[in-house]
């Protein structure tokens, strides 16, 4: 009987197994079709395929030229320009995030400036309505009015010379209290324009038009009038610094003004972007024996997606004679790549 039930045991636990994976054989064509499904419908990148390692070590052979870093244009990096009085503020709102376009003037990030700006509307409120001068103009005139009247008074034998003379004075002060009253209002008005100013200290704004690069900074920060939070950058054009050797007597004929030509690797495809000398060192690198050229290159917007905008940071290859596109391998057949993907990303 023991033999029995075990056998009858042994027989449900291979009949478990056996019927476990029957459904795992079953599920098997599903799983590896959808895994096929999810690999199809996985988005191809819209870049054309680069050159490899050996093909850019090829390329770069047969252009030559000396390597740099490109950078932006125009670079700022900000922070809170507090009045000398406020030690830090809160962050009340970003206006930019990092990507963004901004023009010049335009507020990136805006801090909490409440207390000047109420301590702005009084002071609006002070210039707008001159009362005191108002006063002291009316005065200044009942005071001549009353002069005059005493003075008449007095030529016909009405009055004394005291009382032309308490008159007279009293005239005088009004005129200076009427002055004083006018140059306090000025003084008002000067307030005015500081406090607007103060009030526009809180913000930060773009020096020049470009692209937000980075915003370091969420609501309710509390940020130091000496931390830097913001960068500004202008990528079109883009500058780079190349270093010349000295030997090459080309080095030495360059001047600004002079045409460049600048190799630039997007995802391993090459882009030969021509750009101009607006920098040339009077001095070299005893050291390495060559000589800062700066160089700009054009970096306007991106139209399609399979032509990307060159990006500051990245290497370019600059020289300063005219490359022959039929003498460069792998450059014709990356432009035709190319070409080929931009008419794909157009349809």
């Amino acid at each position: 009987m023991r033999h029995v039930a075990g056998w009858r045991r042994n027989s449900k636990l291979v009949a478990a197994v056996g019927l476990a994976l029957g459904v795992a054989c079953g599920a098997m064509p599903d799983v590896v079709s959808a895994a096929q499904t999810a690999t199809a419908a996985t988005p191809t990148s819209s870049l054309t395929p680069g050159l490899d390692e050996r093909q850019w070590e090829t390329l770069l052979g047969a252009f030559g030229g000396s390597k740099g870093v490109s950078r932006p244009s125009q670079d700022a990096v900000m922070g809170f320009s507090l009045p000398s009085s406020v030690q830090a503020t809160t962050v009340k709102e970003i206006v930019k995030r990092g990507g963004m376009e901004v023009k010049a003037g335009e507020t990136i990030v805006k801090g909490d400036d409440a207390e000047d700006r109420i301590l702005l509307k009084l002071q609006e409120e002070r210039v707008a309505k001159p009362l005191a001068v108002d006063r002291a103009k009316a005065a200044m005139e009942l005071s001549e009015v009353e002069y005059n009247r005493v003075r008449d008074a007095f030529e016909r034998g009405g009055s004394g010379t005291q009382e032309v003379d308490r008159a007279r004075l009293q005239a005088q002060v009004s005129r200076i209290d009427w002055e004083l009253a006018v140059s306090n209002d000025l003084q008002e008005k000067i307030q005015l324009e500081r406090l607007q100013e103060r009030v526009v200290r809180y913000n930060i704004v773009a020096p020049f038009d470009g692209t937000v690069d980075l915003v370091n900074a969420d609501i309710g920060l509390v940020v130091g009038g000496n931390e830097k939070v913001v960068r500004v950058v202008d990528v079109d054009p883009l500058w780079v610094d190349v270093p010349v050797p000295t030997a090459d007597r080309a080095t030495w004929e360059l001047s600004v003004g002079a045409k460049a030509w600048a190799l630039a690797s997007v995802a391993g495809v090459p882009r030969i972007v021509e750009g101009k000398v607006i920098e040339v060192a009077p001095t070299a690198d005893p050291a390495s024996r060559t000589r800062r050229i700066r160089v700009e290159v054009p970096n306007p917007p991106s139209t399609s997606a399979a032509v990307p905008r060159l990006l500051a940071g990245e290497a370019l290859w600059v020289r300063f004679t005219q490359p022959d596109a039929a003498q460069l391998p792998g450059l014709a057949s990356a432009d035709a790549s190319k070409k080929v993907a931009a008419t794909e990303g157009a349809k």
